[in-house]
């Protein structure tokens, strides 16, 4: 359970919750956007999240990932969300399913405190990156869509049952 402060009221969001609100076509990336904000919470904060102590630029254009921050940070909607892929240019972080050379980098500003994130090497399936590259040419089978989405399942299961800290890895 994540817990953001929103003015004065306290609001807990769980995993499930944001598949509520994202919904499951980009399930991997809503998992992955929830692990990276439990460990911000507990690198950040003394585990209550305040949502207008934010700025995140993603070096990934993920549907899920953008919903599960957004929800959570609704840095989007203040305009303190970026997407800049080129931040990712030499940068030793897994390659993103997003079709536009993005990797799973995150760089994230929480009050004065700036902390750099990235995804660890292995969770990422080439099956899985190879698929999603076909849904951005517009090559993919249905067969192929149908495996893709099992692949994401099973990626969003992978990210959700492990701990945080030993999904990433970061420095301040």
């Amino acid at each position: 359970m994540i817990c953001v402060k929103d003015h004065n009221n306290l609001l807990h969001i769980s995993y499930d919750d944001i598949i509520k609100y994202h919904g499951r076509t980009f399930i991997a990336g809503a998992a992955m956007a929830y692990k990276l904000l439990e460990l911000l919470s507990s690198i950040l904060t003394d585990g209550i999240l305040e949502r207008d102590k934010f700025h995140i630029i993603l070096g990934v254009n993920g549907p899920g990932i953008i919903d599960g921050i957004e929800m959570v940070t609704r840095a989007k909607s203040r305009g303190a969300l970026t997407i800049n892929q080129e931040i990712v240019r030499g940068k030793d972080a897994p390659l993103a399913a997003d079709g536009a050379g993005g990797k799973y980098y995150f760089v994230v500003t929480y009050a004065d405190k700036r902390l750099t994130v990235w995804l660890q090497h292995g969770l990422i399936r080439q099956e899985f990156l190879d698929l999603a590259t076909k849904t951005h040419d517009g090559t993919i089978t249905s067969i192929e869509n149908k495996r893709l989405q099992q692949l994401k399942e099973e990626l969003a299961t992978l990210l959700i049952s492990r701990d945080a800290s030993d999904l990433f890895h970061f420095v301040q």
